[in-house]
């Protein structure tokens, strides 16, 4: 907050604005919000999007006490910003309010401001770090946006860059918005909406994007390499297997064109008859074929089978019954979803000699490609229907 020209202080200055404090995920973010006018800070939730009962509950009724002016009985505390937001310009002249979010503890953490109106509308958002790694996540969602908004894509609305630079070892990437988002996202299996982006993204980027399975598989090898030395036993193991047994078939997990990276019901939302989709900072094309959809199939079934096994198998019911997967191009996809999603997560980690590697959602990673993984063998011994 700072870089942008921001002061956050306990006490009240002449000209600063008071703001809520919310504590978020076992206190692992935090939000800082206007407490006024009323309705900033009703659309200042719009930063916490849960998907779980508990929290969606949560934001309901903090909500509901922003209109009864109780919005104490939720807040951690106060805190107060005075300076002039050197950034709020790219917004236009009415963005006078924003609220803050420090992202989640990690090498990949930043600052996210919403940016808005007197009345509450969100003109726009700005991600701001100044850690190396993200400024290049930042890099590559700005450059991403830039290329799809020149395809003019049909069956989705993008965020439009406003501003994208690095000034004193701080990246800022700053985009525009369509309005506020749902109050409080939904997590429902991916409709037509959601299969025509998938079909129209794949489409018009496969030119450029897609992959065929070998080099996906020599890209992947050489990750693991690069983080070998950090990885425990178990890890290298697991990896050597999946990857073995990804080598069978390279074809059935070939790209189709550029990915999203994180294609999840908290990074998309209805928008009139169209999907508006954003956070691209993971976009790339070293993905296996379906990782979006397995993504989003993921995040919505993990709320309801928590056990990898239990996991895998409603994944892979969605993916046959429902999209028309082959079993056998199903299992290794979601095989494939699980490696790249697990390597991401170990080489982001910063490392600390002597140190095995671990990453949040690791242990998860592990059991859920061990069900997958034990799954194949038992194909195997059926005779080879599975891979």
């Amino acid at each position: 907050m700072e870089a942008l020209g921001l002061h956050v202080s306990e006490r009240a200055r002449p000209g600063c604005e008071p703001c809520g404090v919310l504590a978020g995920r076992a206190n692992a973010r935090w939000f800082l919000m206007p407490l006024r006018p009323r309705a900033v800070c009703a659309s200042s939730l719009a930063l916490i999007q849960p998907l779980r009962f508990t929290p969606r509950l949560f934001k309901r009724l903090a909500s509901a006490s922003i209109r009864f002016g109780l919005s104490g009985l939720w807040l951690r505390g106060r805190a107060y910003v005075s300076g002039i937001n050197r950034i709020a310009a790219v917004f236009g002249s009415g963005a006078v309010h924003a609220a803050f979010m420090t992202g989640t503890a990690g090498p990949h953490r930043k600052l996210v401001m919403q940016c808005m109106d007197g009345d509450g509308s969100v003109r726009g958002y700005a991600k701001v770090s100044r850690t190396p790694d993200v400024h290049a996540l930042l890099a590559n969602e700005a450059a991403t946006l830039r290329a799809l908004h020149a395809l003019d894509l049909q069956s989705a609305l993008i965020p439009r860059v406003l501003l994208h630079e690095v000034r004193d070892g701080t990246a800022v990437l700053a985009t525009d918005a369509i309005g506020t988002p749902p109050r409080v996202p939904r997590a429902f299996l991916p409709d037509a909406l959601h299969r025509a982006f998938l079909d129209e993204l794949a489409q018009r980027t496969a030119p450029t994007w897609s992959r065929d399975g070998d080099p996906l598989l020599q890209t992947w090898h050489a990750q693991v390499q690069g983080v070998a030395g950090r990885l425990s036993d178990g890890w290298r193991e697991r990896f050597r297997r999946v990857l073995h047994v990804l080598s069978q078939q390279p074809g059935a997990i070939a790209s189709r064109g550029l990915a999203h990276g994180d294609f999840t019901p908290v990074n998309t939302f209805r928008h009139r008859d169209r999907l508006y989709v954003f956070d691209w900072e993971y976009a790339g094309g070293d993905y296996p074929a379906d990782f979006d959809l397995i993504r989003y199939l993921v995040a919505v079934m993990r709320l309801e089978s928590p056990q990898p096994a239990q996991l895998a198998t409603a994944v892979l019911d969605a993916l046959t019954r429902e999209f028309d997967r082959e079993e056998r191009e199903a299992r290794l996809r979601l095989i494939a979803y699980a490696c790249v999603y697990a390597l991401r997560g170990a080489c982001r980690q910063p490392a600390f000699p002597g140190t095995a590697l671990k990453w949040t959602g690791g242990r998860d990673d592990a059991l859920l490609l061990d069900a997958l993984l034990a799954e194949s063998r038992r194909g195997h011994a059926a005779g080879g229907a599975s891979p």
